[in-house]
């Protein structure tokens, strides 16, 4: 009998496995077809400063020089914001501000091989995931103004093309002899929103940890609300909460963006969180309530995230390039915004397929001066 027993399971498994060898799937795929969840880190980049941030530090403080914070950590944060902006203040006092064009700025940016990523080169797509309750025509304009900033001139990708947004940053590639990174946005239409109930709402709104940040990404991933690029091109996530969240680790108070990376299976992939916002955060996150394109939030975000995409491929792992201080590239010239021009009341320094938009400047890896006044080498492009 427990032999009869023994023969009728042996015949079982043999049927199961013939079955399943049938519908074409080895042991090998089924293994690789299964979703691997994304995972963040414990840590993200100090956030892009908020603009009404005060530089009195505590007198107890001491200076965190890493270009990484830990998560959720906004007292530290906001500490690192104030240290950062007053020894900036500080530097440009002692050396005065005039320098002359060309020459090399002061607290140079420097390269540090640190992380497991380096510089993020070559294909790259950058993919939106939108979170919370977003109104299908805003989430749509929003998506529309991003995309065409994001692919910049013509949408053909290269950084180095002129005039593209994104060129400031050629010279940490060529410097050290890597191929540059090409930028896209997904062409098709913005895709479902992620439902924001990961924690419950407060006043209307719900908060959305760092640690959240990476969840929603992964839920987005294994659902299929977004769809990672094909072999061959890589990704940057970019988390998009809508005015009914709020990024809970200090959006307004301490930052109006920031980045980070996560895994996916063996992969290390960037991401970088923003969000839409109501009306009281706009002296914290936007240069100005008058927008060339009629909403002030999406004008304050689309700089915000050129911001965080400058610092994401020169120093997608927060270990590459940074000053002494752990600033990155675009936290050198926050704020500042160059020569600007007026349309309908509202100030503009870039325009990309006839749209207009307020882009805040980045710092140039050869530290060669090219604002004497403020003795930065911060430019809008490099042409």
């Amino acid at each position: 009998m427990n032999k009869l027993k023994t023969t009728l399971i042996l015949v079982l498994m043999i049927t199961i496995s013939v079955s399943v060898s049938h519908n074409g799937a080895t042991a090998e795929e089924r293994k690789n077809s299964q979703q691997d969840e994304f995972k963040g880190t414990n840590v993200r980049s100090h956030g892009h400063p908020i603009a009404n941030l005060s530089d009195s530090i505590q007198s107890n403080f001491k200076a965190n020089t890493n270009a990484y914070i830990n998560n959720d950590d906004e007292a530290s944060e906001i500490e690192w914001q104030k240290m950062n902006k007053a020894a900036d203040v500080a530097e440009k006092k002692s050396v005065g501000k005039a320098k002359v064009i060309g020459s090399v700025a002061s607290n140079p940016i420097t390269f540090h091989a640190g992380g497991p990523i380096g510089l993020y080169t070559g294909p790259t797509q950058v993919i939106p995931v939108w979170v919370g309750n977003w109104e299908a025509s805003r989430k749509a304009n929003w998506n529309s103004i991003l995309r065409n900033l994001v692919s910049s001139i013509g949408g053909s990708g290269s950084i180095s093309a002129p005039q593209n947004i994104f060129n400031t940053n050629s010279l940490y590639f060529s410097l050290k002899g890597i191929g540059e990174t090409q930028l896209t946005w997904p062409s098709i239409s913005p895709t479902n929103s992620l439902v924001a109930n990961l924690k419950s709402a407060s006043g209307g709104i719900v908060p959305v940890s760092d640690a959240d940040v990476a969840t929603y990404i992964n839920r987005a991933l294994s659902t299929g609300v977004v769809t990672a690029p094909q072999t061959g091109t890589k990704a940057i996530y970019v988390y998009l909460g809508a005015n009914n969240t709020r990024l809970s680790s200090g959006f307004g108070t301490a930052y109006c963006g920031w980045h980070t990376y996560g895994t996916l299976g063996s992969r290390n992939i960037p991401y970088i969180a923003i969000q839409d916002f109501q009306s009281k955060y706009l002296s914290s996150c936007a240069a100005q309530t008058i927008s060339p394109n009629g909403d002030a939030q999406l004008d304050a975000m689309a700089s915000v995230l050129v911001h965080e995409i400058d610092e994401v491929i020169t120093d997608p792992d927060i270990r590459t390039w940074y000053d002494s201080r752990g600033a990155e590239n675009a936290d050198k010239c926050a704020w500042t915004f160059g020569i600007s021009s007026m349309f309908a009341g509202a100030k503009y320094n870039y325009v990309a397929n006839n749209v207009k938009y307020y882009i805040q400047r980045n710092w140039l890896a050869n530290n060669l001066v090219t604002d004497s006044v403020a003795g930065t080498a911060c430019v809008i492009t490099n042409n």
